[in-house]
């Protein structure tokens, strides 16, 4: 699925309540810009359903639309049992999954757009992740107000 960019801002709070499908789009084709090892960027909402996602172009996808919807549902549902313990352990940055042909992270978005849940970013593996989440992807996220 290409993104497609509307005339507002991605980070315009009033393109969320127009239509939130097209700027989770808009903010995933956004992530991907930050960094040439970003393979994927892809925004569910709370019920763990694909608001909108974007590949990397020429890009071919390691998994199927009904696998990538199968496991972003999965993606919301386990960050909604972390939940549990951030009493304890702090407040969720990300997560981090290593698979044997990609990097994988998902970030809970807590901003103003109460739609949005968790951002789903794969990597290369040859990727330094956690300096592209830390460095550039949190603080796109706090500057669109998706996260506090």
């Amino acid at each position: 699925m290409k993104s497609s960019m509307s005339s507002s801002s991605p980070t315009s709070s009033s393109s969320t309540s127009a239509n939130p499908y097209a700027y989770a789009k808009g903010i995933c084709n956004n992530i991907l810009q930050l960094d040439k090892s970003i393979r994927f960027a892809g925004i569910a909402n709370n019920m763990g359903t694909l608001m909108g996602y974007k590949v990397r172009e020429g890009l071919i996808p390691l998994l199927n639309e009904a696998e990538l919807e199968n496991n972003i549902m999965k993606t919301v549902l386990r960050m909604k049992t972390r939940e549990d313990f951030e009493s304890k352990l702090g407040e969720v940055i990300y997560t981090f999954a290593l698979y044997k042909r990609v990097k994988r992270a998902s970030i809970p978005l807590s901003g103003h757009n109460q739609d949005m849940a968790v951002l789903t970013v794969s990597f290369d593996m040859a990727a330094d992740h956690d300096s592209t989440i830390m460095d550039k992807i949190l603080p796109f996220l706090k500057q669109s107000e998706l996260i506090h």
